[in-house]
């Protein structure tokens, strides 16, 4: 009997009535595409029996409209209805389907005949020096680069998949995941990728839904164009998802988008300031909505399901080797003085200088200064022109600013360095301290010694003495100099 009802029920196309009254209350722009992909089976038992392509459309259709469809089919089926069940098909899958008689389908003339235009491969916007071959290295981000040179080779491993880039700005997210597309897209140029900032992505999702809601615009033609651009590519770059920190409906886009993907093959790689533990769970619209206006850090619990079974690497501020193969790597086309160039780096690369975003604007405004003035490039004149234009300049240098960095730098308190120790890990710092204030301030040796509990003479004999120790220990030397540069800065 049950079949007998099916058919029945199907001939009188009770399915259509369904779908008139949902598109009725239709008040998301997706519904108008994925309302279309929803197969009706018939009623078993009290259940309505749906199918879908694939769990995007089946986790939307639940989420978003689950409500909706109960509604609609009781009022179709009445009594008879008992719930909806909804099952995957895949699109190569035969749909079993009820048979009735209807009338043949005219024959088309072959040469009338048309094949569906393949959706047009998002065009990529990358930078050509971000690329793997220029990325620095150093214990700071190799973890990072060789999960994404991994992702890159095989993508859609379900070992890296979905991959999450965090770290603060400037330390190179945007550089690795636009290198994982331009490795890609040289090694399988089929692939469909799409790499974006995460405000674009939050601008297209918007945008049909301004659309929808203030009826203006070609809806079906905008969420078209999302599905196309989203739905259908097979890597998805995302960059910067704290910027949709606000957007709750957004990041539930998002997470169905993310579980879509994974479950097709395809790869997702995503960068954030943070990591995903850093950020609020909020339970419902109405937690986050408070959150967020109390200025916490907060992302929806719908998005940081997938986000918690994801691979998450870290990029950490480069120490100083890094820095330094940076500037090398950055400033060959730069004319410093060849005598002063080792210095030159050095001198670039100390804090606060802490990342690849600062280091570089400092060797493009030389690059600039150098093209404009025509200047010999010497470490003073560096020092010179940054000592106009480089934004960390903190301000006078002074004796406890001095004695302080000193005292950070070798490891010891600064009231060691007041007091009468005599041992080396006193005596080498308050050394280093009383020749920097002499070399670096305007004060006299008598104030010098009298901060550190010294007199004169003593103070005298302390900077001839280092200076002896510099003269045979060039790594002496040298840190002292980087001091001085730290100070300097």
């Amino acid at each position: 009997m049950s079949n007998t009802v099916s058919i029945l029920n199907l001939v009188a196309s009770p399915w259509e009535s369904v779908l008139s009254l949902v598109r009725s209350e239709c008040n998301d722009y997706f519904g108008l595409t994925i309302l279309e992909t929803v197969g009706f089976e018939g009623i078993c038992d009290g259940y309505a029996m749906l199918t879908v392509p694939d769990e995007l459309r089946q986790n939307w259709v639940n989420v978003h409209y689950g409500a909706i469809l109960r509604k609609s089919f009781s009022a179709v089926f009445g009594s008879e209805f008992k719930d909806y069940q909804i099952r995957q098909v895949a699109p190569s899958e035969s749909v079993p389907e009820v048979k009735f008689s209807a009338p043949a389908a005219p024959v088309v003339p072959a040469a009338a005949r048309t094949r569906p235009k393949a959706a047009p491969r998002p065009r990529l916007k990358l930078y050509a020096g971000y690329t793997f071959e220029k990325f620095i290295e150093g214990s700071c981000n190799s973890t990072a680069l060789r999960a994404c040179k991994a992702v890159s080779e095989n993508p859609g491993d379900p070992d890296l998949n979905p991959l999450f880039v965090y770290g603060k700005s400037g330390l190179g997210k945007t550089h690795l995941l636009q290198s994982i597309a331009s490795k890609i897209y040289k090694t399988k140029p089929q692939s469909r990728i799409v790499y974006c900032h995460a405000y674009d992505f939050l601008r297209d999702a918007t945008a049909v839904a301004k659309a929808l809601k203030f009826k203006t615009g070609n809806v079906r033609e905008l969420a078209q164009a999302f599905q196309d651009k989203y739905e259908n590519c097979d890597i998805l770059l995302l960059d910067d998802i704290q910027l949709i920190e606000k957007g709750v409906t957004t990041q539930e886009r998002l997470a169905i988008l993310i579980r879509h993907l994974r479950s097709q093959g395809k790869q997702v790689v995503i960068s954030c300031d943070r990591h995903p533990s850093s950020f609020t769970r909020a339970v419902d619209e109405a937690d986050f909505k408070s959150k967020v206006n109390a200025g916490v850090p907060c992302i929806s619990s719908k998005l940081l399901a997938p986000l918690d079974s994801c691979v998450a690497v870290g990029l950490d501020e480069p120490d100083f080797n890094t820095r330094m193969r940076l500037i090398q790597q950055k400033s060959v086309d730069i004319p410093f003085v060849d005598r002063d160039r080792e210095e030159i780096y050095r001198y670039l690369s100390i804090p606060p200088r802490q990342n690849f975003r600062i280091i570089e604007g400092i060797l493009v405004t030389l690059g600039a200064m150098n093209d404009l003035c025509q200047q010999n490039l010497d470490l003073p004149t560096v020092k010179r022109l940054l000592g106009n234009n480089d934004t960390s300049t903190t301000g006078e240098i002074t004796p406890k600013g001095i004695s302080e960095v000193v005292a950070a730098e070798f490891g010891v308190d600064t009231v060691v360095l007041e007091s009468k120790r005599q041992d080396l890990k006193a005596s080498l710092p308050r050394k280093v301290a009383m020749y920097l204030c002499r070399e670096m301030t305007t004060e006299s040796l008598s104030n010098i010694g009298a901060m550190f509990n010294r007199d004169y003479a003593t103070v005298i004999a302390a900077i001839q003495s280092l200076k002896k120790q510099m003269d045979k220990d060039e790594s002496l030397m040298q840190k002292v100099q980087d001091i001085q540069y730290l100070l300097e800065a």
